[in-house]
C-alpha cells in the first residue's frame, strides 16, 4: 500500500511526534509492508534529522522555488491544478514533460498513491497561510486520490477565498479527524459535517509509555525537578505582540524565581522547537531572555537545554522531571506520555480543549492574560493536586492512546466507502 503524508513540519519536534504517531497508527492498521513518503516544506533538513523517513519537498514549495516571481508562481499553480485534472489523459501525459523532473515525479507519486494523508496538527487556522495546504488538497482530489486529514485542530474560517476553497476540498475528503469539539463546530459552520468528521486524540499520544513504573509525587529525598517549555508568540490579539511577550516573559521569569527561592526547585528550560538552525524559530532564545532576568543565585539552579531532541528523546527527558510547565502543547503531550503532570499555558484553543478534557482546566493559563500571580497560584494548585493527578494520568493517557490508535480503523472504513 502506497501512502503519502503531506504538510509535514518535521523540524518542529511536536509535529514530528504527530508524524511518528500517525505512522504508528497507519502501520498498526495497514501492516508493516506499507510504503510511506513524507512531503515536507524543508525536506532536506528533515531528512538529516529523521533519516528513517523517505522525504520529498512539498508540492507548493517545489513550485515556489522553480517559478520565480509572484505571477509566475500563480500561473504555475493553475497549470499544475489543470494538469492534475487531466493527468491520466494523453494531453496530460504530454504536458507533464513541461514540468521540472522532480515536480513531475511528485505528481506521478500522488497519482499512484492509495491514500494521501494530510498530517495532523494545527495549520488550518487564521494565524497561518492556508493556500499552500489547500493547494495540496486540491491536487490530491483532482488526481482522484482519497484524502484523509489526520487528527488536528482547525478553524475558525473567516470569509474570503480560502474559506470557499476549504469548503470545496473538505466536503470531498474521505475523512476528517479532529482533536476537539471546537474544531467540529468550526467545520459545522463551514458546512462540513456528518459521519466523515470523527473526533480522536492527538496522534502523538500513540507514543505514550504506559509500561513505565509508577511515579512518586512529590519525590522523596530530593528537590522537585521542573521543566519549562516557552515560545515566541507573534499573534497576540489584545495588545501589541512586543507588549504581550514582555508580560509573558516576566510571568515565567517570576515563576522560575519563586520555584527556586521558595521551593528549592531545579529548573530546566526544554522545548520542542530548538537546536535546528533551518527552522524559523528557536524556543531556547526566549528561554535565554528569561534567564537573563534572573538573579545569579537563581540562575545557578537553572539549566538551558538548547539542543535538538527527537520526540522519543523528549519523552525520556521529561520523564526525568516531576512537573512540566508547557507553553508548547506538544511539550505538554510528550510530558503526559511520560506520566508527568503539566501546567499548561495556552496560546490557541487546542491547548484549552485538551487540558480541560484531562481535568487541568482550572490551572490552564491563557497567554493573553497570564501574570506572575496567576502562574504562581496555578503552580500551587498543581503541587497540591499532584499526587492525585499522577495516579490518574496513566489511565487517562491510556484512554487517549486508544483513541489515537482508533483513527486507523476509521481511516480503513473510510477507504472502503466509494
Amino acid at each position: 500500500m502506497k501512502i503519502l503524508i503531506t504538510n509535514a513540519v518535521s523540524l518542529n519536534t511536536g509535529d514530528a511526534a504527530i508524524l511518528r504517531g500517525a505512522v504508528s497508527v497507519l502501520r498498526n492498521t495497514f501492516g508493516n509492508d506499507m510504503n510511506v513518503a513524507v512531503y515536507d516544506a524543508q525536506a532536506e533538513a528533515a531528512k538529516r534529522h529523521y533519516p528513517d523517513f523517505a522525504y520529498r519537498p512539498a508540492l507548493y514549495e517545489q513550485i515556489r522555488k522553480t517559478a520565480k516571481g509572484n505571477w509566475r508562481g500563480k500561473l504555475a499553480t493553475v497549470f499544475v491544478l489543470f494538469l492534475s485534472l487531466i493527468w491520466q489523459k494523453p494531453l496530460g501525459r504530454r504536458l507533464a514533460h513541461q514540468l521540472p523532473p522532480r515536480l513531475r515525479d511528485s505528481l506521478d507519486e500522488y497519482a499512484r498513491a492509495d491514500l494521501v494523508v494530510a498530517t495532523g496538527g494545527t495549520y488550518l487556522v487564521p494565524a497561518y497561510r492556508l493556500f499552500p495546504k489547500i493547494f495540496d488538497f486540491m491536487v490530491t482530489l483532482l488526481l482522484g486520490r482519497p484524502l484523509v486529514l489526520f487528527t488536528q485542530s482547525l478553524g475558525p474560517f473567516p470569509p474570503g477565498r480560502d474559506r470557499v476553497l476549504l469548503r470545496w476540498v473538505l466536503r470531498r475528503a474521505r475523512l476528517i479527524l479532529v482533536r476537539d469539539e471546537a474544531s467540529r463546530r468550526h467545520l459545522d459552520e463551514l458546512g462540513v459535517a456528518g459521519e466523515r468528521v470523527i473526533q480522536a486524540a492527538d496522534a502523538a499520544f500513540a507514543m505514550a509509555r504506559l509500561d513505565a513504573p509508577p511515579r512518586r509525587f512529590p519525590p522523596a529525598g530530593r528537590p522537585l525537578r521542573v521543566a519549562i517549555s516557552v515560545r515566541d508568540w507573534p499573534h497576540f490579539r489584545r495588545e501589541p505582540p512586543a507588549i504581550g511577550m514582555q508580560r509573558y516573559v516576566a510571568a515565567v521569569a517570576k515563576l522560575t524565581r519563586v520555584l527556586v527561592e521558595d521551593h528549592g526547585v531545579q529548573i530546566t528550560f526544554l522545548s520542542t522547537c530548538q537546536g535546528v538552525s533551518e527552522y524559523w524559530t528557536d524556543d531556547s532564545r526566549v528561554a535565554n531572555r528569561i534567564a537573563s532576568l534572573l538573579p545569579g543565585t537563581v540562575r545557578s539552579r537553572v539549566t538551558l537545554d538548547r539542543e535538538f531532541h527527537r520526540p522519543e528523546q523528549l519523552i525520556s527527558l521529561f520523564a526525568e522531571h516531576d512537573m512540566v510547565v508547557a507553553t508548547r502543547m506538544h511539550a505538554g503531550i510528550l510530558a503526559l506520555c511520560a506520566g508527568v503532570p503539566v501546567l499548561p499555558i495556552a496560546y490557541e484553543f487546542k491547548t484549552v480543549e485538551l487540558f480541560q478534557s484531562l481535568g487541568f482546566g482550572e490551572i490552564t493559563q491563557d497567554i493573553e492574560a497570564v501574570t506572575p500571580e496567576s502562574l504562581e497560584q496555578a503552580f500551587r494548585q498543581l503541587l497540591t493536586a499532584g499526587p492525585t493527578l499522577v495516579s490518574q494520568i496513566r489511565s487517562r493517557v491510556g484512554e487517549l492512546q486508544d483513541s489515537a490508535l482508533g483513527a486507523g480503523p476509521a481511516i480503513r472504513n473510510a477507504l472502503a466507502v466509494t
